[in-house]
C-alpha cells in the first residue's frame, strides 16, 4: 500500500490558467528555427540528454572548421564515454594536496592546481567526442562554405527533425537529421543527384581526443594517429561495425545504409561511403560502449519514435502562452522560452549531470560544476518534467560512497560533494575547487522539489540518504565560535563570485540561507519519516550567524562590511538567498529589497546577463518588483542574446564558449516562478508578470516553487 504523507507540502500543481486549452502544437512551431544562410552560431543540435549531434546548414558536419572557428564546435558527444590520458608519472591525488587551517586544525584539500598531479586530475578524466559525420566531394576534400547556396534549412522543434535543403555547386541537395530518443542513435536521409554521380559522400572522421591546452570549447587533437585505433571488425554490403580503441577507452560505431553504399577507407581514422549509382542514401549510426548483438533501429523508426518523444515532452510538460500579450518583447520572450525548454531536453536532460555546456561541446574540460546543478536541475521541476531532474539526480546516489569518504578524510560527517568531477565523483582540483561550498546543499533542495512533485513514501525513502548525508556534511561544516555564540561559515571559504581570498573570508549571506534552508528541509525529512528531529541540526538553525546588514542593506561577506564604499559594479551574489532560495527567517524582506533596489541602481538592468538573468528576476519576482522582472528576462543587451537555435555564449568568453547553458536553466527558472508561483506568493494568475494588461499570460502543468 502506497502511504501518502504530506507533512506542510501544500498543493504545487497549477493545470491552467486558460479558459482554452493552449494548442501545444502551434505554441511550439511558431518557433521553428529556419536559416536561409551559413551561421556558425546558429548551428542546429538534436539529442536525448544521454547523447547529442551538431549539425551545420549542411544537416551533417560538413563545416567543422568554419563552425569552430566562428561559433558552435560541430560535435557528436555522450554521456557515457570518458577517457583519460595515460598516467606516466604515475602521479596520485594526494599530490595535489596542500593544508589548509580549519578553525585551528590542519586539512588537506586538492588546490595544488599547477603541481604536475593538480593539472593531471584536473583534466582527468574528460569526455571522449565520438567523432564527425559530414560530406566531402569526390576526392574526399571537406566542403567549403563557398560551394553552398540557396539554403532553407529548418529545426522542427515538434518533432526534434532537422530537415536542410541547400545547392551544392548549383546542385540540389536534401538532407534529414534526427537523433533517437533513448539510443545514442543519429540517422540520416540524403537526396542528391551529386550522390549518384560519385561527387557527395558521407565521410566519418575520429580523433585522437581533445586537445586540452584550453578547458573550454577545446579542438579535436587530430595530430597524434598513431595513439588510437579504429578497426573494421564486421562489414558486409550494407553494414560496418567499427571499434574505436582510445588508450583503455573502448566503444563502438555501428553503422548501417540502405540503397547503393561502398565503405572506403581514405587514411587512418577516415572513411567514407561511396554511393554512385543511387541519388539516395538512408544512413543509421549508432554509438555504443560494448559490443552488442541487437537490432538496430531504421531511419524511419527512429523519426517516429522521436515524433513521439518531443509530442510527448511538448504535451505533458508545463506551458507558457505569450501570443496575447501587447508588450512588443512578448513574441521574443515566448521563443526563448520554448528553444531553452528544447535545448534542456537535449542538453541537460541525461543520467549523468551536466557540464555547463551541455552535449554542445565541452567547458571546464567537461566536468559537472555541482555548485550549478539547482539551476541546471530545477527547471525541470517547474515545468512538469520531474522524472528528467530525477535521472541526473540518481547520480548522487552512485558517487554517494565517494563523497562520504572524501568528508570523512577531513574530519568531518556525512557526504561532501565534488565541486567539479567527471563521471567517476572524484574531485577535481583547483584553487577554488575546494573552497566552494555553495553546492552542499543543492541535493536536498533538488530532493525536496521531488518530494513536492511526488509527496509519498517512496520519495522519502527514495531520497532520504542523499538528504541526511548532506545535512550531516552541513552541520559538521558549520562551526561554533564559543566567543559569539553562533555557528559560522568559513574561514576558509570562497564565495559565489569567487574572486575572495578563502582564508580571510567567512560568512557570506548567500551560502548561511542556503545552510539554513538545507538544515531546515532535512528537519523536515525526518518528521515526514516519523524520525525524531536532529537536536544538533535544531542548535545549529538557531544559533547560525545572520547575514551581515549594511546601510539596511545585505553585504555578500561579513567579512567585507564596506562593500557599498566602492566605485564599480556591486557583487549580486546575495540576492540569490531570496530568489533562488525561498523566504527564511535569515532574510528580512525589506533589507533584501534596499539591497536589490541598491544592486540595480549601481549595475543597471543590463548587468544580468549569463546566469545573472535567472538569479535577478528570481528576486525581483519574490520581492513583488513584477516590472524589473520583465525586464530583466526581456534583457536585449548583446551579451544577453539569444541566437538563432537558443544557444547563448558566455558573456566573459563569446565564441570562445558559445553554448553556455546555465543561461537557458535559469531563465527558465525565472520564468517559470513569475508564471506559476511560489509558496505564499500573490494568489493570482502568472504573479510575477506585470499586471498592467500588457501581458495576456496563459500557463499549464507549471509548479510552484517553495
Amino acid at each position: 500500500m502506497l502511504v501518502l504523507l504530506q507533512f506542510g507540502c501544500q498543493s504545487t500543481k497549477q493545470t491552467s490558467t486558460a479558459e482554452e486549452p493552449i494548442n501545444r502544437f502551434d505554441l511550439v512551431n511558431r518557433h521553428n528555427v529556419v536559416l536561409h544562410e551559413i551561421d556558425p552560431m546558429a548551428a542546429m543540435s538534436v539529442g536525448n540528454g544521454d547523447f547529442a549531434y551538431t549539425a551545420d546548414v549542411t544537416g551533417m558536419q560538413s563545416l567543422s572548421d568554419f563552425y569552430y572557428q566562428n561559433g558552435l564546435p560541430l560535435e557528436t558527444r555522450t554521456t557515457w564515454s570518458w577517457h583519460s590520458f595515460p598516467n606516466q608519472k604515475h602521479l596520485q591525488l594526494k599530490d595535489a594536496m596542500k593544508e589548509t587551517d580549519f578553525h585551528g586544525r590542519p586539512i588537506y584539500y586538492a588546490s595544488s592546481q599547477k603541481s604536475p598531479a593538480g593539472d593531471y586530475f584536473r583534466k582527468n578524466p574528460q569526455p571522449l567526442p565520438m567523432g564527425q559525420i559530414g560530406l566531402v566531394d569526390e576526392k574526399n576534400q571537406p566542403l567549403t562554405p563557398k560551394m553552398i547556396q540557396d539554403i532553407n534549412q529548418k529545426l522542427n522543434l515538434w518533432n526534434g527533425l532537422v530537415t536542410s535543403q541547400y545547392k551544392l555547386n548549383g546542385q540540389q541537395v536534401k538532407v534529414e537529421t534526427v537523433s533517437h530518443p533513448e539510443l545514442s542513435v543519429v540517422v540520416f536521409k540524403l537526396k542528391s543527384d551529386l550522390l549518384k554521380s560519385g561527387k557527395l559522400k558521407p565521410a566519418f572522421r575520429f580523433p585522437y581526443t581533445y586537445d586540452l591546452s584550453k578547458k573550454n570549447k577545446p579542438a579535436f587533437d587530430w595530430s597524434k594517429p598513431d595513439q588510437h585505433q579504429t578497426e573494421v571488425i564486421e562489414q558486409d554490403a550494407n553494414h560496418v561495425l567499427l571499434k574505436r580503441t582510445v588508450d583503455t577507452t573502448r566503444y563502438f560505431v555501428n553503422i548501417h545504409w540502405h540503397e547503393t553504399g561502398k565503405w572506403q577507407e581514405n587514411t587512418k581514422h577516415e572513411f567514407s561511403l561511396d554511393c554512385t549509382g543511387s541519388d539516395s542514401l538512408t544512413l543509421v549510426c549508432e554509438f555504443v560502449p560494448a559490443r552488442e548483438m541487437k537490432t538496430m533501429p531504421s531511419f524511419e523508426e527512429t523519426k517516429q519514435a522521436s515524433a513521439q518523444s518531443w509530442k510527448a515532452y511538448w504535451t505533458k510538460g508545463g506551458a507558457v502562452d505569450l501570443s496575447g500579450s501587447t508588450d512588443p518583447r512578448a513574441q521574443e520572450l515566448e521563443r526563448r522560452i520554448v528553444l531553452s525548454q528544447y535545448l534542456m531536453k537535449v542538453n541537460y536532460s541525461g543520467s549523468f549531470p551536466p557540464q555547463e555546456s551541455g552535449l554542445a561541446n565541452i567547458s571546464w574540460y567537461g566536468k559537472h560544476n555541482s555548485e550549478v546543478y539547482w539551476i541546471h536541475a530545477a527547471q525541470f521541476y517547474q515545468w512538469n518534467h520531474t522524472e528528467l531532474l530525477e535521472k541526473g539526480l540518481k547520480w548522487y546516489h552512485k558517487i554517494l560512497p565517494v563523497a562520504l569518504a572524501d568528508a570523512k578524510s577531513k574530519g568531518l560527517d556525512g557526504a561532501r560533494w565534488p565541486k567539479m568531477s567527471g563521471i567517476n565523483g572524484r574531485i577535481s582540483p583547483g584553487e577554488i575547487n575546494p573552497f566552494i561550498i555553495w553546492n552542499q546543499p543543492n541535493p536536498i533542495y533538488l530532493s525536496e522539489l521531488v518530494y513536492r512533485a511526488q509527496p509519498d513514501s517512496v520519495t522519502l525513502n527514495k531520497y532520504k540518504d542523499i538528504v541526511f548525508e548532506s545535512a550531516k556534511f552541513l552541520a559538521s561544516y558549520a562551526y561554533y565560535d564559543a566567543t559569539t555564540d553562533r555557528y559560522i561559515l568559513g574561514p576558509p571559504i570562497k564565495s559565489v563570485n569567487e574572486s575572495t581570498e578563502e582564508n580571510t573570508t567567512m560568512n557570506p549571506t548567500f551560502e548561511l540561507a542556503g545552510w539554513y534552508y538545507g538544515l531546515k528541509v532535512a528537519q523536515d525529512w525526518r518528521e515526514r519519516l516519523h524520525l525524531e528531529r536532529d537536536s544538533l541540526w535544531d542548535n545549529i538553525l538557531n544559533k547560525l550567524a545572520r547575514p551581515t546588514i549594511q546601510d539596511g542593506k545585505y553585504v555578500e561577506l561579513e567579512t567585507d562590511p564596506n562593500m557599498y564604499d566602492r566605485q564599480g559594479y556591486f557583487s549580486s551574489a546575495m540576492l540569490m538567498a531570496l530568489g533562488y532560495l525561498p523566504k527564511t527567517p535569515m532574510i528580512d524582506e525589506q533589507i533584501m529589497q534596499n539591497t536589490f533596489n541598491a544592486i540595480v541602481e549601481r549595475n543597471g538592468i543590463n548587468s544580468f546577463v549569463s546566469w545573472s538573468m535567472g538569479k535577478g528576476a528570481l528576486t525581483a519576482a519574490r520581492l513583488g518588483d513584477r516590472q524589473t522582472a520583465i525586464d530583466i528576462v526581456c534583457n536585449d543587451a548583446p551579451k544577453a542574446k539569444f541566437y538563432k537555435t537558443g544557444y547563448v555564449p558566455r558573456p566573459k568568453e563569446g565564441i570562445k564558449n558559445p553554448a553556455y547553458l546555465p543561461v537557458n536553466a535559469s531563465f527558465l527558472e525565472a520564468i517559470g516562478l513569475m508564471a506559476a508561483g511560489w509558496d505564499g506568493g500573490p494568489d493570482e494568475v502568472a504573479p510575477g508578470f506585470p499586471q498592467d494588461g500588457t501581458w495576456n499570460v496563459k500557463t499549464e502543468n507549471l509548479q510552484k516553487l517553495p
